[in-house]
């Protein structure tokens, strides 16, 4: 064989294998990977108590707040949802009474918990926001 069949071939496999690359990532764009995808909100309160519980014989994280509404909510905190990125009893510590909070909340069901779970987004805020006129 001499050079120039050499070449073809060689073009031959370009020509192939970015055929292969371009069907891929277009099968990738057409039926993307299906995760899950957890319902979550972010709430507002301002925390009125804390404690840590005891059920089934584990300790639970609770946090009591309250929202703008003056509507007591009771959440929970877990390794779970908190992916492991930090541990349940240090955000724990973290969080004062009669301080502003949002967080971002997933039910109860999603993390397998006895109240909705806080699962990130721990921030702390100077007061409620004030509302926007769609609500």
């Amino acid at each position: 064989m001499d050079r120039k069949n050499y070449m073809v071939i060689d073009i031959w496999k370009y020509f192939l294998l970015v055929v292969i690359v371009g069907a891929l990532l277009l099968l990738l764009y057409l039926h993307p990977r299906q995760g899950t995808d957890y319902d979550r909100e972010m709430v507002e309160v301002v925390i009125v108590e804390k404690e840590i519980s005891e059920m089934d014989g584990k300790e639970i994280y609770l946090i009591h707040g309250e929202d703008r509404n003056g509507v007591q909510k009771t959440f929970q905190i877990t390794n779970a949802a908190l992916s492991e990125r930090f541990e349940e009893s240090k955000v724990f510590k973290e969080i004062k009474t009669g301080k502003y909070y949002k967080f971002k909340v997933a039910d109860e069901e999603t993390y397998e918990s006895y109240y909705p779970s806080i699962c990130g987004a721990v921030k702390l805020i100077k007061g409620f926001s004030p509302e926007s006129s769609d609500q």
